[in-house]
């Protein structure tokens, strides 16, 4: 009788124990389940450095802005529209007395002697642009009449160029004018166009003064 009563008892301690050991695991994953994850902290994307490009890469090869070649026919194009208000009268060209830089910037200028021009001027004329009346030579070079008859032609094929059929027709009207009777610009361009970079030089013996 006690052998079964303790095998009684025995049974009886096991069968809870099991019980619990079923029920334990699914409760465990129940509150695995139900706790809340934690939310991750946002990360900071890291910021990109600008590129560097040459020129403007928005900016496609050719166009104004990124191509030299496109930059120097705009900067053609605004000297020749600038020498065509001078051409036919600016109040800069209309202006015959004293030293300014030259109105003319085109093929034949040469920046680099611009303090020779100044110079030759002086001595020339004083820069004034209308001298020489009655007299041979004229204007702020000191033409001859053959000389600025001469210098016309040499002008007319650029000007036909440059500025169309309004600018030779302007171009003969100064044929028949002495040069103290043209504007600043033409005068200039006059000078610069004789001058050809240096081989037109004798017609200036004032130069050896500078």
């Amino acid at each position: 009788m006690r052998v079964r009563k303790m095998g009684s008892f025995g049974t009886n301690a096991v069968l809870p124990t099991l019980i619990l050991a079923l029920i334990l695991p699914t409760t465990a994953a129940l509150a695995e389940e139900a706790a809340p994850v934690p939310a991750a902290e946002p990360v900071a994307e890291p910021v990109a450095e600008p590129a560097v490009v040459d020129g403007d890469a928005a900016i496609p090869v050719g166009d104004e802005g990124n191509d030299p070649a496109a930059n120097s026919a705009l900067s053609r194009q605004d000297r020749i529209a600038a020498e065509t208000v001078h051409a036919f009268g600016s109040r800069k060209s209309n202006d015959l007395m004293g030293y300014e830089p030259s109105l003319y910037q085109g093929k034949w200028h040469m920046p680099k002697r611009e303090k020779l021009r100044k110079c030759i001027s002086k001595a020339e004329s004083r820069h004034h642009y209308r001298a020489g009346r009655g007299g041979f030579y004229r204007g702020a070079y000191q033409f001859s009449p053959a000389l600025a008859r001469g210098v016309t032609w040499m002008m007319q094929p650029e000007v036909r160029k440059e500025m169309g059929k309004d600018g030779v027709r302007l171009i003969k009207k100064l044929r028949k004018k002495p040069m103290n009777k043209w504007n600043r610009y033409w005068q200039d361009r006059a000078f610069w166009t004789i001058w050809a970079k240096g081989t037109g030089k004798k017609h200036w013996p004032t130069r050896k003064m500078c």
